[in-house]
C-alpha cells in the first residue's frame, strides 16, 4: 500500500469512525475468509460493515480521543466493526452471538457516542433489550398509570349515569 492509499485509508477510517453511533474492534487471528463472509453478510441485515484494519492506521484514526486507552489494545490482527445508522444494541448483541458461536474472533473494545468501553461493558450493553423494546416499555410505563387515572376519573362520572338511568327506568315503570 503506498502512501497516498494510506492517507486515504486513514482519512475514511477517521470520518467513519467518528460518525459512526458504534465502533466494535476484534481480534480475529482464527476466522476463515467464509467466517468472516458469513459475519460480513450478518453485519449487513444491521447496517454494519466490517472491514480488515491496519493497527498503525487505526491507532493514528483514533489519536483525536483514545490514542492512551486503545493503543494496549492494538495487537495481532484486528478488525473493525461499526454502523452510523443501526441500533446500536442489536449490533453488540449480534457480533457478542457471532463471537460465541464461531469462537474465532475476540472483542477487544468498542466505541459508543464517541466513548471508549471495555469488553466486559460491551456484553452487559448486548444483554440489554433492543432500543425498540426499551422505547416501548417506557411507553408502557407512561401509558399504564394514565390509563388508571383516567379510568379512575371516569368510573365516578358512568356509575353516577347508570344510577340516573336506572332511576329514569323505575320511575318510567313506577308510572305505567
Amino acid at each position: 500500500m503506498n502512501k497516498t492509499d494510506k492517507v486515504r485509508l486513514l482519512k475514511f477510517l477517521t470520518e467513519e469512525i467518528n460518525a459512526s453511533k458504534v465502533s466494535i474492534f476484534a481480534e480475529f487471528s482464527r476466522l476463515t475468509v467464509k467466517g468472516l463472509e458469513d459475519l460480513r453478510k450478518e453485519m449487513k441485515r444491521y447496517s454494519t460493515r466490517v472491514m480488515v484494519v491496519k493497527n498503525t492506521l487505526v491507532k493514528m484514526a483514533l489519536k483525536s480521543h483514545f490514542l492512551d486507552e486503545a493503543a494496549k489494545f492494538m495487537e495481532g490482527p484486528n478488525m473493525l466493526i461499526w454502523s452510523k445508522n443501526g441500533d446500536e444494541s442489536e449490533i453488540i448483541k449480534e457480533v457478542l452471538k457471532f463471537s460465541k458461536s464461531s469462537g474465532n474472533i475476540k472483542l477487544k473494545f468498542g466505541v459508543l457516542n464517541n466513548e471508549l468501553l471495555n469488553v466486559e461493558t460491551l456484553e452487559k450493553l448486548g444483554s440489554l433489550p433492543s432500543k425498540k423494546t426499551l422505547q416501548a416499555m417506557v411507553i408502557g410505563g407512561i401509558k399504564s398509570p394514565l390509563s388508571g387515572l383516567v379510568y379512575n376519573i371516569k368510573y365516578p362520572l358512568t356509575r353516577f349515569i347508570l344510577i340516573l338511568k336506572t332511576f329514569s327506568e323505575q320511575k318510567e315503570k313506577g308510572n305505567d
